[in-house]
């Protein structure tokens, strides 16, 4: 029961990182595109920086590691995360584009195993449901594998019917 309820709470989290990353992906058609980074520790408004506690640069993560405990509780995995737009679906094969919409930052294949657990737009689904130009964030450890992706046209519901995690994007309608 357990692990089935742990499952759940990491597919969610998957799906709202997701939905991050998708809002991020849509914000940045906004921005304008410069060589050079700058980082500001000042909270981007009430409640914290936009797009949550790993936005430090100008939008959400599209790769990332992070060390976090295992299932069991008895130790640790690393999470390899990688979050962009489905450039093609082969077999097990899933090539993803990171990015923004205006800014490649590469190109990737993740191999899906056979036991992850995959959602489309909402709903569990299979590998080979995904399409070219879906948004997809895919989690992986050695407790697991979790596929989120949603059409353009698919609008998430916010968890359990309130705001946005981290509340509405600034000057942003709400979701729902």
């Amino acid at each position: 029961m357990r692990f089935k309820g742990m499952t759940r709470v990491a597919a969610i989290g998957a799906l709202c990182a997701l939905v991050g990353a998708g809002a991020g992906i849509a914000g940045s058609s906004a921005a304008t595109s410069s060589k050079s980074q700058s980082r500001s520790a000042a909270p981007g408004g009430p409640g914290g920086p936009p797009g949550g506690r790993f936005r430090v640069g100008g939008g959400p993560p599209v790769h990332s590691e992070a060390v976090v405990p295992n299932k069991a509780g008895d130790g640790f995995v690393t999470v390899t995360t990688d979050a962009g737009v489905v450039k093609s679906v082969s077999g097990d094969q899933l090539t993803i584009t990171e990015g923004t919409k205006t800014l490649t930052y590469k190109n990737v294949t993740v191999t899906v195993p056979s036991g992850a657990t995959i959602y489309r737009n909402g709903q569990k689904a299979s590998l080979s449901d995904l399409t070219t130009g879906d948004h997809v964030m895919v989690s992986s450890s050695t407790d697991g594998t979790v596929v989120g992706a949603f059409d353009s046209s698919h609008r998430p519901r916010p968890p359990h019917g309130g705001l946005p995690p981290g509340g509405p994007p600034p000057g942003g309608p709400l979701l729902g």
